[in-house]
């Protein structure tokens, strides 16, 4: 059953009123507003769909899902009466019963082996052929700043993807099937591995011109950041951290023109300097991989990701698409 404000159930009754008293013709080839305020519009719908009708009263297309979202679990479709949300009224997704919480996935490898930390290539376009039937809805990185912050609304089963290391199989495999159902995703590279067995320059600037994929920091040579190693001093140790956060920055400045802001931790460690040491580059997000979603008021710097191993079914990746929270 579809749940409503109170504030636009008066809204609602004047609507049907209205809709009885005049009766009107609906055309196959418009919706028909039937009552309008500030916060909502409630409209008969005619052909359109739920960009279209996004596009024209939002004025953004992409925000679809805010109307079907609003009108769940009845579609979007020709002859229904439907709410249109003018104003996002939940930016931090906390309800009276529980919160909305956002899973951040996180693939290593593709390939033919489906090892561990190697997914084959059928098995991650089922899986995004699953997100797809299912109604989730993949959304970019970049988003989650937003909701962090208490300032921007997310789709109701938003989920991120993310890709680690920077192996070139993330071009080969990965990449034609993202683009092929839309999908986005940050890849988070080490820089010492790029164009030196990892993904070549040219293979960022064709992922990131696609529009699909951000490219972002996951340290200079994949060591450690928590652990000092034989033999280094205290200072050599600080240094070596400062090092590993703003080297690849500079690197992907160079390549692609555009200073990373997010950061995931090799192994998933971080600690209060190697935050400290974000925060002194710009970073927004730091990202570890502990088997978790976020809420909206998860700390930035220590975001949690569920891992997706290659040796595990499809109901361990349905596991871990966890986007809410029920308070018992």
């Amino acid at each position: 059953m579809l749940t409503l404000p109170m504030k636009i159930i008066p809204l609602i009754i004047f609507a049907l009123l209205s809709a009885a008293c005049s009766s009107p013709v609906l055309r196959s080839s418009g919706s028909q507003v039937i009552a309008k305020d500030r916060d909502f519009i409630v409209l008969r719908v005619g052909s359109d769909d739920a960009r279209s009708l996004a596009r024209r009263y939002l004025r953004d297309e992409n925000l679809y899902w805010l109307i079907e979202d609003a009108n769940h679990p009845n579609p979007v479709a020709e002859g229904r009466e439907i709410v249109i949300p003018l104003k996002m009224e939940n930016p931090t997704g906390i309800e009276y019963n529980g919160y909305q919480t956002v899973p951040i996935l996180c693939y290593h490898r593709f390939g033919r082996r489906s090892d561990r930390m190697e997914v084959t290539p059928a098995m991650f376009r089922k899986q995004m052929e699953y997100l797809d039937k299912n109604n989730y809805r993949v959304i970019p990185l970049n988003d989650l700043v937003g909701f962090l912050k208490g300032e921007k609304q997310l789709p109701k089963r938003a989920v991120v993807l993310t890709i680690d290391d920077g192996h070139r199989s993330i071009y080969k495999e990965a990449f034609p099937i993202l683009k092929e159902y839309g999908y986005p995703a940050t890849v988070f590279v080490y820089s010492d591995y790029l164009n030196n067995g990892g993904l070549k320059t040219r293979e960022l600037e064709a992922m990131k011109k696609s529009g699909l994929i951000s490219i972002q920091p996951h340290s200079k040579t994949h060591s450690n950041l928590t652990v000092r190693q034989a033999g280094e001093s205290l200072s050599q140790y600080q240094r070596r951290v400062r090092q590993e956060v703003s080297l690849p920055n500079e690197k992907l400045v160079k390549y692609l023109g555009e200073r990373p802001r997010y950061y995931a931790y090799p192994f998933g460690d971080s600690n209060d300097l190697v935050i400290e040491q974000l925060q002194a580059n710009g970073m927004l997000l730091g990202l570890t991989v502990q088997r978790q979603s976020n809420a909206a008021f998860a700390y930035p710097y220590l975001l949690h990701r569920t891992m997706i191993f290659g040796d595990r079914d499809m109901q361990a990746f349905k596991k871990s698409l966890v986007t809410f929270k029920a308070l018992r």
